[in-house]
């Protein structure tokens, strides 16, 4: 990845870098946040089918099921609309399992932890990174897969403390 405008693309929170995607005061404000014990989230390395996996497990509810956005994307305004949401809430995440809001653990919420092939994954975040302008750049596929094995390959979320 070139260096040109990263430092304006990434920030760090708690050691870990993270796009401008995901506000400081988003991700300090999840140890606060209210999960409900019919919360399910969906927790996945990034690039990983979590969109797909969402779609699919609506589709098996006879109730209304709200999917939302990841809950480490956004502004603090983001957990102000989760609140809102009525329940049967499904909260994709890329959060590492340490990160994750102490509600979520503490009410028992179900996790689905969503796993694809590393190779497939590689190849779906290296497009995603390459047409994404809010990402840093890549120079090339050997360039991004050499980080990606380093483990600094990941667009929402690095995977230096993979779940």
């Amino acid at each position: 990845m070139s260096s040109s405008g990263e430092a304006e693309l990434l920030h760090t929170f708690k050691g870990i870098p993270f796009t401008t995607r995901s506000s400081p005061e988003l991700l300090k404000s999840l140890d606060t946040f209210d999960a409900r014990e019919d919360d399910v989230l969906l927790v996945s390395y990034p690039k990983s089918g979590t969109h797909w996996l969402a779609g699919v497990i609506t589709k098996l509810y006879d109730a209304q099921v709200t999917v939302t956005s990841p809950i480490e994307l956004g502004d603090i305004s983001q957990l102000e609309e989760l609140n809102k949401l009525s329940s049967k809430r499904i909260i994709p995440t890329h959060l590492d399992y340490n990160m994750l809001p102490p509600n979520f653990k503490n009410k028992k919420c179900k996790m689905i932890y969503i796993s694809r092939n590393p190779k497939d994954t590689a190849v779906s975040m290296f497009h995603y990174y390459r047409d994404n302008p809010n990402l840093p750049t890549v120079d090339s596929w050997t360039a991004f897969f050499d980080l990606f094995l380093k483990g600094n390959g990941c667009s929402l979320q690095p995977c230096k403390e993979s779940f």
